[in-house]
């Protein structure tokens, strides 16, 4: 009787052992609420949020607007080569075309690598992208390449002016709004030769 009872309890407590397994196994039912998620988890979460965001609608609206600024900028520049009378005029224009030229470059890389991501702007909100560039219009551009002269130059000048004051502004509101490093940067290295060439354009006066 006493062996049988032994034997009887050692079963009974293998059962019980056996019953506790299956709870160390995973489990297929939700965690309860307020369960931190397991370590794998947060970090894969952590790195998402980590490569998102590097560029932004500021960003992009930036370079679109200020691409098509400094693109017009080298056209005004290399027609000042041949309708400008002014030396003063055809010496700026160099100056400013040799300035541009950096610029579009580093807007069309910045675009190009940017054009993967999606868009929060609606269509006829990038409809007017360029209005805010300060722009001639396909009209004022025909008009000034039939100009030459004296009269050239003043209208030359007057174009230009506006190409940089709102460049100028396009590049203070990345500073205040953008995101891309990239494009930051360039922001404040416009900021900070901006002054100095509308004293310059000023000056042909």
């Amino acid at each position: 009787m006493r062996r049988s009872t032994i034997i009887g309890a050692v079963l009974v407590g293998g059962l019980a052992l056996a019953g506790c397994t299956p709870s160390e196994e995973p489990s297929d039912q939700p965690p309860a609420p307020g369960t931190p998620p397991p370590a794998t988890a947060q970090q894969h979460t952590g790195h998402s949020a980590g490569s998102t965001g590097e560029h932004t609608e500021t960003d992009r609206e930036f370079a679109q607007q200020l691409l098509a600024n400094r693109q017009q900028v080298l056209e005004l520049a290399g027609l000042a080569a041949s309708n400008a009378q002014s030396a003063e005029v055809k010496a700026l224009a160099t100056e400013l075309q040799q300035a541009a030229q950096p610029q579009v470059d580093r807007l069309n890389a910045f675009l190009s690598s940017a054009a993967g991501q999606q868009s929060g702007s609606a269509p006829e909100d990038e409809a007017d992208d360029t209005d805010d560039a300060g722009l001639q219009t396909p009209q004022q551009l025909q008009e000034l390449q039939q100009l030459s002269g004296a009269e050239f130059d003043e209208q030359w000048q007057q174009a230009m002016l506006s190409l940089q004051q709102s460049a100028g502004q396009l590049a203070r509101i990345q500073q205040e709004e953008g995101s891309a490093q990239e494009m930051r940067t360039l922001a404040e290295e416009f900021v900070a030769e901006d002054q100095a060439t509308l004293d310059k354009l000023n000056a042909l006066a």
